[in-house]
C-alpha cells in the first residue's frame, strides 16, 4: 500500500526576519517547486498561543505520493538544489524531519 510521503522543513528563528521571507518566497520555493513528484508543498510562519517565541519561525511541508518518490526528488538535481540553497538565507538553522502520512482526515 503505498501513502504519501512529507518532508517537513523546520526553520529556526532568523537574524533578519525580513530578509528569510524575502528570500523564501520568491527564491526558494520556486527552486523548490521545481523538484520532481511534489504532490503540494505549504509553508507559513509559526506562532504561539501564549506570544513567546516559537522555536521555528516557518515550517514547510512537501507532500509525495510516495517514499520512494520523495527519495527520487530530494536526490534528484532540483532536490539538491533546494537543500544547498537553505544555508542562503536559513541562518538560524533548520530541522528536516522525513515521515508517511499514516493519519488524514477532513
Amino acid at each position: 500500500m503505498n501513502m504519501s510521503y512529507r518532508v517537513t522543513v523546520g526553520y529556526r528563528q532568523p537574524s533578519d526576519a525580513a530578509a528569510f521571507d524575502a528570500y523564501f518566497r520568491t527564491t526558494h520555493v520556486p527552486i523548490t517547486s521545481r523538484m520532481p513528484g511534489v504532490v503540494r508543498m505549504s509553508a507559513g510562519r509559526t506562532e504561539s498561543f501564549d506570544g513567546s517565541a516559537p522555536e521555528f519561525y516557518e515550517v514547510a511541508e512537501i507532500v509525495f505520493e510516495s517514499k520512494d518518490s520523495a527519495l527520487a526528488a530530494v536526490s534528484s538535481p532540483e532536490g539538491q538544489a533546494a537543500a544547498a540553497d537553505i544555508g542562503n538565507f536559513a541562518d538560524g538553522g533548520f530541522v528536516m524531519l522525513f515521515s508517511p502520512e499514516e493519519v488524514s482526515f477532513p
